[in-house]
């Protein structure tokens, strides 16, 4: 593929000039389009090390608002990026609605020089092909959510590489420029190109398509990129022009035919006397707290998340489960509805953004569900997204026990009767008055909408790395204990997988 490409393409000084000045201003334009409309651009500008990607970003900001965009040039991740799946640090700089991002290296480096260099093994895990689907993933998350995405890989010759880095290396003001990898590039310049053949096959999607540029004439790579950029973005607003308004359709009362009512299953009166509970409980404390010496120890991340029914006793369940535990090496976050920060971004953002890292535990009370649960009964997500949820929930999800984590997920279930009895305790009690809320009671009202939405959740993000654990949770003392209890044995069965 690449070795087809004509690198003698070149242009003279004046079709240049007049092409550059027209795409610049009409680029100045469509970033203004893009702000109106709250339309997200990310720019992948990928290539060989001097193959003009710093002079293409210079240029292309030297005519736009510096308010609308951001340019995150991608170093070797750190030793706290490390600490988190490959693409954590990259959901992090994702462009606002209406803002651009122009990523000088990406996400894709982890396939090049990680690969290149040894640093990405080729038995580890996640392989090289799951981190190309997982790229894949992510990508058409960003493009269903609305995002314009444009990838350019700038192409050069081996003896153009070499020659542009000599050249650098002696003159002083670039000297710096000049990187032991780039060097190394030159000198294994095949085999990374059929690394760099083999990633353009695997991800070039229709979706997220890459732009091949010959990059030998910086006055052809500048325009052909622009071209392409100025191209993708009106393409992009085009279609919110056409884009059609999401059926409208009864919310569902009931399952399908051929989905099961795994909630019906639960048997509610599972209990436990106070003596067992205490006796228990204890035992099953003591056994997390040493487990927690083990997470540290060999660098395990632990997610657990916690869904349920209003007053089905998460908070109670969750103050248990870290009751025992070193308050330095876990964290609880509660999630409410999206502050307007969050609005702007993809689901999916405010999640990744409060992953615990290796060695500790993380605590979620609520999370990503609520995409398929209240947004979906609400109205907040349109049947077109929440539909779409399911196959990027267990997309994230895959990505994280690939990493490496402990995903335990939990929903607490109890009757409508013993909800009833908790709302009707609270609302009599000062000291719990504050819990009740009018939307606890709206919930209620809509329980067999919910009881819908949760069956079909848990049955299409049930996956044998991510499975669910449903608590009958009518008897709190029972409910804790079983928490505490599925956590310990997830655990347990990582760190004996891992021996």
């Amino acid at each position: 593929m690449l070795d087809t490409l004509n690198l003698k393409l070149s242009l003279d000084k004046a079709t240049y000039k007049s092409e550059i000045d027209r795409l610049m201003h009409q680029l100045r334009e469509l970033q203004n389009a893009c702000w109106g409309k709250k339309l997200p651009v990310i720019v992948v500008l990928e290539g060989w090390a001097a193959s003009g990607k710093g002079g293409l970003v210079k240029q292309i900001i030297s005519y736009m608002d510096p308010r609308g965009f951001q340019v995150h040039p991608i170093w070797p991740p750190t030793a706290e990026e490390r600490k988190y799946p490959f693409l954590w640090r990259f959901w992090q700089k994702l462009p606002a609605q209406g803002h651009m991002s122009f990523f000088y290296h990406s996400w894709y480096t982890h396939v090049l020089e990680e690969r290149l260099f040894k640093r990405l093994e080729t038995d580890q895990v996640p392989t090289v092909q799951q981190l190309f689907g997982q790229i894949n993933s992510f990508e058409r998350q960003m493009v269903d959510y609305g995002t314009a995405i444009a990838k350019f890989w700038l192409h050069l010759s081996r003896k153009e590489l070499k020659s542009r880095l000599k050249d650098y290396a002696k003159d002083e003001l670039t000297a710096w420029r000049v990187r032991k990898e780039d060097w190394k590039q030159a000198k294994h310049y095949h085999r990374y190109a059929s690394f760099a053949e083999e990633m353009l096959v695997q991800t070039s999607t229709g979706v997220a398509p890459w732009t091949l540029v010959e990059a030998e004439s910086e006055r052809w790579a500048q325009v052909k990129v622009l071209t392409h950029l100025a191209s993708t973005l009106t393409t992009a607003l085009d279609q919110l022009k056409i884009k059609l308004s999401p059926p409208s359709l009864p919310a569902q009362t009931q399952l399908e035919i051929t989905e099961s009512n795994l909630l019906a299953q639960v048997d509610l009166s599972l209990s436990l006397s106070e003596k067992d509970y205490e006796e228990q409980l204890a035992k099953a404390q003591v056994k997390l707290r040493k487990l927690q010496l083990n997470i540290h120890k060999y660098d395990i991340p632990v997610l657990a998340i916690f869904e349920g029914w209003d007053a089905a006793g998460k908070g109670g369940a969750i103050k248990r489960l870290t009751r025992i535990l070193d308050p330095r090496s876990y964290f609880v976050h509660p999630f409410t509805a999206p502050t307007d920060e969050e609005k702007v971004h993809h689901y999916l953002w405010r999640f990744w953004r409060r992953l615990p890292t290796k060695g500790t535990i993380g605590i979620f009370d609520r999370s990503w569900y609520g995409r398929v649960l209240v947004e979906r009964v609400e109205g907040f997500a349109s049947e077109t997204e929440w539909r779409r949820a399911y196959r990027e929930i267990n997309e994230f999800e895959a990505q994280l026990t690939s990493a490496g984590y402990v995903l335990v997920k939990f929903w607490l279930h109890i009757s409508p009767e013993e909800q009833l009895h908790r709302f009707t305790e609270r609302q009599n009690n000062l000291f719990k008055q504050y819990k009740l809320t009018d939307e606890d009671w709206r919930n209620r009202q809509n329980w067999n909408y919910y009881d819908v939405a949760i069956n079909q959740a848990i049955q299409r993000t049930t996956t044998p790395s991510a499975p669910w654990t449903i608590v009958a949770a009518n008897d709190k003392y029972y409910a804790r204990v079983k928490v505490i209890k599925t956590v310990v044995e997830t655990i347990e069965a990582q760190l004996k997988s891992r021996n």
